[in-house]
């Protein structure tokens, strides 16, 4: 119930009646000024306020005083349901031997929108969309009922919005690499060449670190499969199972090179382009190179 509003009226407590000039005073059938609240511990308190709180008299100086006794109208509602949902769904079946397209299938986003699979060759790039609840049982026993047909098949449950060629003919789709931009709806991949163990000698690379001759990593807008940006390194060496040399906080976005020991901070902007911030290795400061090539006692060893 909701009160529909809050008369005020000045009343004479002692005799039980509201003063002339009075806001209750306008013309409507006589009842009682408390009647709404009947039972109540406020029409407990205001019944008899004189005898309740000064005895049987007021004192002789709030004799002639009037004050002042706020109630409620409070008229009935009937609360009327129009909808229902429920806030939980829990599913009670499962279905077997779906058929499913010949991909390999990676995982969902973290907010559920999409379904991220690569082609058997790992050069083309599926995401799919759910369809969500499809079939429901609206019965008390549901498991002796067959569901259709359809149900049986990976289009009753899932939308293919687009595939995209991101590798070329001699790179390959890390399958274990996915990074998801949950602010833009933007998806990270990598593609990459084969490792090479003989590496040869490279100023300022590790010796005894593999290398990978290309490693792109391609941005995308997830909603339409647009290439928005990449970012290729050459002759490094970036661990990308299960994204282990790859990190990202908000919009930044750090590429650890194993074979250079540098840490790439790139940050990725609205717009989709990934903009350099800072290489961390050799050196640290953006004028750490600058200071020592100044610096002739300097030594560099």
């Amino acid at each position: 119930m909701r009160a529909r509003g809050i008369n005020v009226g000045i009343w004479n407590l002692l005799e039980g009646f509201p003063l002339r000039g009075s806001p209750l005073q306008e013309p409507r059938p006589p009842r009682s000024p408390f009647s709404n609240i009947s039972g109540s511990p406020l029409h407990e308190l205001l019944e008899s306020p004189s005898e309740q709180a000064f005895g049987s008299s007021l004192p002789p100086r709030f004799s002639n005083l009037p004050t002042i006794s706020i109630f409620l109208e409070i008229p009935f509602y009937m609360i009327h349901c129009a909808r229902q949902f429920y806030e939980n769904l829990v599913p009670s079946c499962t279905v077997y031997d779906v058929e499913c397209p010949d991909h390999s299938f990676r995982k969902f986003t973290d907010d559920g929108q999409y379904l991220i699979s690569f082609s058997r060759n790992h050069q083309d790039l599926i995401v799919y969309r759910p369809s969500w609840l499809s079939f429901s049982c609206k019965e008390e026993d549901c498991n002796t009922h067959d569901l259709p047909m359809k149900a049986k098949r990976f289009e009753s449950f899932f939308t293919q919005l687009y595939c995209v060629q991101l590798a070329s003919s001699s790179e390959f789709i890390c399958k274990d690499f996915f990074l998801y931009i949950e602010s833009n709806q933007f998806g990270l991949f990598a593609t990459s060449t084969a490792q090479i163990h003989d590496t040869p000698a490279a100023e300022g690379a590790i010796q005894g670190v593999p290398y990978i001759e290309k490693i792109t990593f391609h941005l995308l807008r997830l909603e339409d499969g647009g290439i928005l940006d990449e970012r290729v390194f050459r002759n490094d060496y970036v661990n990308l199972a299960h994204s282990m040399g790859v990190f990202l906080y908000d919009d930044l976005l750090a590429i650890v090179s194993l074979r250079y020991q540098t840490i790439h901070i790139l940050q990725i902007r609205d717009s989709g382009s990934l903009v350099d911030v800072r290489a961390i290795g050799e050196f640290c400061r953006e004028d750490d190179e600058l200071f020592f090539n100044s610096n002739p006692q300097a030594n560099f060893s």
